[in-house]
Parts: C-alpha cells; structure tokens; sequence
C-alpha cells in the first residue's frame, strides 16, 4: 500500500511538472494529424497533383488546357474497367516499385493498337511485362539530370522522341537487339537507350524528366505532350503492391496507412520513453531525518478530521465520534474494561435521570450530511458533559463529593486543638 501511494504521488507531481508541455504536446499532435487529415494536395512522386520538384503537376495542367482527359487509376480493377470504357485511349503504366498482377500484364500484351506507355526507373516492370526483362535492363543513368542531354538518333523508331530531339534526367538505361532512343553509356552493358519498344509497350527509363523540376530541360516537355497528349483521353494507372495480392490473401493494414503514420508513430513512442525517463528517475539519495518521538494526539485527530472531511465521509466520522464518547462514558460511569453498549445507556440514563430509550434514539442517531454531523456532535458532547458532572457530583458510595465549606472548616479546626 506505501508504494502504491508513493508511486501515485510521485506520477500526480510529475504531471504537475510537466502537465504544460504534455498539452503543448498533444496539441501539437492533433494539429499535425488534423492538417494531414484535411491535406488534399497530392504529396505522391509523380503524382498527378503533386506540386513540389518531383511532382507531375505542370505536365498535367499543360495536358488539361490542351483538352485531354486523364482518368487515373489507383487499382489493377479500375484500370481494366477505363480500359473497357475507353477502348482507344492511351495506357500509362508509372511503377514506382510495384508491379501490375498477372492478369493485367496478360493484358497489355494483347493491347491491339492501343498505345501503351510505361514509365520506370527499375527493372520490376520490365522483369514483370518483358519476358527479357532482365536482359534488356541495363542499369541506371544517374547523370541525365547533370549532364550533358541525350539526343534521340538517327536510328530512333519513336516518332515523339525524334520530334522531342533531345531529354536530360537521370533514369534506367535498357540494351535491346532493337534499335532505340536517347542513346548513354552503362559500366554494365556499354551503350543503351533510355527508350525504347517493346511487344508490351514503350519503355521510358527516365520518368523524372516529366517533373516539375526537369520538364522545362532539353526536349523533355515536348516529350512529354508527344507521348501523353496524342488522345483526348488517357488513362493513368500506378500500380499498388495490393494489386497482386489474390483473392483468399490478406493484405497488412500497414498498406493503407500514409507514410507518415511509421514516423509519428516513432516520434511517440520516443516521447514516450523520454517521458517515462524523467518520471522514473529519483530526485538523488534517500535523506535520513530523525523522527519526532511524540506526536500530539491533537495532531493526530486533526489531521483524520481533515481526512475524513476531504472525502466526505460522514457515516464513517459518525461511528468514530459514537465510539469514541461510548468508551469515554464506559470510563466516567466505572463500567469495567468492557461493558455491553446496553450497560452503558442503562448507567448513564440513571446517572443523568433521563429515559435509556432517548439516549439509545440518540447514539443510534445517522447523519446524512456535514451540517447533521455538527448537530450529533454537540448531541454527544453535551450529553457527556451531563454525565461527568453528574459523577463529580455524587461518589460511588452516594455521599456527596464537595461537603460544605463551613463543614470543612470546622472539621480542620478540630483536628488542629486535637493536635
């Protein structure tokens, strides 16, 4: 019970302590989460409504005023349905790591005419929609945006990557048998292409030259409304890892949150322990100090009266205060070390000449409130009073306890001739 007490006291004075930037705190919280929760700007690489360096929101409004519809969509399911909707409009397939299902690739590979671009920086899309993937993936091109632009070529069988002439962004370089665009140079495989056509589609490597930071360099802007504004419609689908989980397969609610859940989550739990830090910690040593030897019993009563008062309870004051006076009168009245409370009424109604009835009306007497408790403790008191004076009054043997003075004078005056 001590260290339950202690550590109780010791969490209340802590929070005392730091109860303001606990708030500051939690405020704080909820207004980042409250911000992000009404946030709807699209924060995505490559998004569509993406407004910083590396997102794709100038190419998108460029495609709006040029009056091309962009259908995105966010699941392998939408995608086949706006296929299904828009039989001639453009497919563009970003994969920023993940990959279609099986049977959307299925699908692009029997596109007919349908014009199909896909845009990657690694080999996933290409080892998933290529058979030779892995063959044709080159590796990576990390000094398009610094370097010196990539014309197309003579050899270039794009028509909108010879009209765009040349691009600069860093990407994926791919080697194929068959000729391609925007030639570089790879460690791995030599000269390679950042385009290039395949069965499946056409593969662009670089699809950071379409961002707000990279779009106004070289040929990429025209590139880019060669590729995506041929239609009035174009159908955008980024691909999700829940894409190609199947039917029977359960998919990890972590896939729904935002990404910035993982790091607030990370910030808390460090509050967390910083806080439980200097909660926990002592203040320093245990001090030695010699307790008072007495305690005066007025002190002691005080301080349960404060206590008893602080939580309002009066049924548990009553009872003291009626046990208490029954010992007192048990003593005055000389009832022996433990009388029954019946022998007690009995005397003291005897002693003070009133019905034992009234005075077991009153000991039995129940207060419901502070000003009720008051009123039985003057009752109690006033009735001990009576019984005291009524002992001082009358010895046990019934002689009187204060003779005459005069009786008392006489009486010394004879003792003094005698002696």
């Amino acid at each position: 019970m001590t260290t339950t007490a202690t550590l109780g006291s010791t969490l209340r004075s802590g929070f005392q302590r730091w109860q303001f930037w606990l708030l500051l705190l939690v405020l704080g919280l909820l207004s980042i989460a409250l911000v992000q929760a009404l946030r709807d700007e699209d924060m995505d690489r490559f998004g569509l409504e993406n407004t910083s360096l590396d997102g794709y929101a100038a190419v998108a409004e460029v495609l709006s005023d040029n009056e091309v519809e962009i259908h995105q969509a966010p699941s392998a399911e939408i995608a086949r349905e706006l296929l299904s909707e828009h039989p001639e409009a453009p497919l563009v397939v970003l994969s920023t790591g993940d990959v279609p299902d099986d049977a959307f690739i299925e699908r692009l590979r029997d596109r007919g005419d349908r014009s199909v671009l896909l845009l990657s920086e690694g080999p996933e899309l290409l080892s998933a929609v290529h058979p030779e993937g892995p063959e044709l993936y080159a590796g990576a091109h990390p000094d398009g945006g610094s370097g010196s632009a990539l014309e197309a070529g003579a050899q270039c069988p794009v028509d909108a990557a010879v009209n765009a002439g040349t691009v600069q962004a860093p990407g994926a370089l791919f080697s194929s048998d068959e000729p391609g665009c925007f030639t570089g140079f790879s460690d791995d495989a030599g000269d390679a292409q950042l385009l290039i056509e395949t069965d499946a589609g056409v593969f662009f490597g670089a699809p950071a030259a379409f961002t707000n930071q990279n779009i106004s360099d070289a040929g990429n802007a025209a590139l880019a409304l060669w590729l995506l504004g041929a239609e009035d419609d174009l159908i955008w689908y980024t691909p999700m890892g829940l894409d190609t989980l199947e039917d029977q397969q359960w998919a990890s609610p972590m896939d729904f949150l935002p990404g910035w859940v993982i790091p607030l989550a990370w910030w808390l739990l460090l509050c967390v322990l910083v806080m439980m830090l200097v909660l926990g910690r002592r203040p320093g040593p245990v001090v030695g100090e010699p307790l008072p030897v007495q305690v005066p019993a007025a002190e002691t009563a005080e301080g349960r009266g404060r206590m008893y008062q602080s939580a309002n309870a009066v049924a548990a004051s009553a009872q003291t205060l009626r046990s208490a006076h029954l010992i007192r009168l048990s003593r005055l009245l000389r009832l022996g070390a433990a009388p029954r409370e019946a022998s007690i009424i009995d005397a003291a109604a005897r002693q003070v000449r009133r019905d034992p009835t009234q005075l077991a009306e009153l000991l039995a007497r129940r207060p419901r409130s502070n000003s009720d408790l008051v009123a039985y403790a003057q009752a109690l008191a006033q009735l001990e009073d009576e019984v005291q004076r009524a002992a001082l009054n009358h010895h046990p043997s019934g002689r009187h306890a204060n003779p005459d003075p005069t009786h008392l004078n006489h009486q010394q005056g004879k003792n003094t001739s005698n002696d």
